[in-house]
C-alpha cells in the first residue's frame, strides 16, 4: 500500500476548497488512472440536465466503481480533474471534494468548459489513484 502524503506548502495560498496543493505517493505498487466519469447509468441512460446534485451523486458512484475495478478507493486518489459546463456550479463542484474526499483531499483542478460529450452532462470527473 502506498504512503500518501498531502501537503500545503508555505508561500502558497490556502486551498480554495478541500484539496491539497501537493500529493505524494511513496511505495505505490500500482497507479490507477480513471477516465472521466459522467452521469450515465449502466445501460448508458443519461440523467436529465436539471439536477447537478443528482448528476454528482451518479458521477461519484461511477468513479467509486471505476476505482474499485482498479483496486483503489476514494482515499487512494492523488489527483482529480473536475469538468463543469456552468461557472455558477463551481461552488457545488468544489463541495464535492469535502463531501466525498473529506480527510483525504487529492490534488484537484476545476475546469469550466463550453460543453461535454453529451449536452445533458453537467459535470465529468477523472481521477488518478496510487495503491
Amino acid at each position: 500500500m502506498a504512503k500518501i502524503s498531502r501537503i500545503s506548502p508555505d508561500g502558497i495560498h490556502k486551498p480554495f476548497a478541500s484539496y491539497s496543493h501537493v500529493v505524494t505517493a511513496e511505495g505505490a505498487q500500482k497507479l490507477v488512472f480513471c477516465a472521466g466519469q459522467v452521469a450515465a447509468d449502466p445501460d448508458g441512460k443519461v440523467l436529465p440536465p436539471d439536477d447537478f446534485d443528482a448528476q454528482t451523486k451518479m458521477v461519484m458512484q461511477n468513479l467509486t466503481r471505476a476505482l474499485a475495478a482498479g483496486g483503489a478507493k476514494l482515499s487512494d486518489v492523488t489527483k482529480i480533474t473536475i469538468y463543469i459546463c456552468n461557472q455558477h456550479d463551481a461552488p457545488k463542484a468544489r463541495g464535492i471534494l469535502g463531501t466525498y474526499f473529506g480527510a483525504h483531499p487529492p490534488g484537484s483542478t476545476l475546469c469550466v468548459l463550453r460543453g461535454l460529450a453529451n449536452p445533458n452532462f453537467l459535470l465529468e470527473i477523472e481521477a488518478i489513484a496510487a495503491v
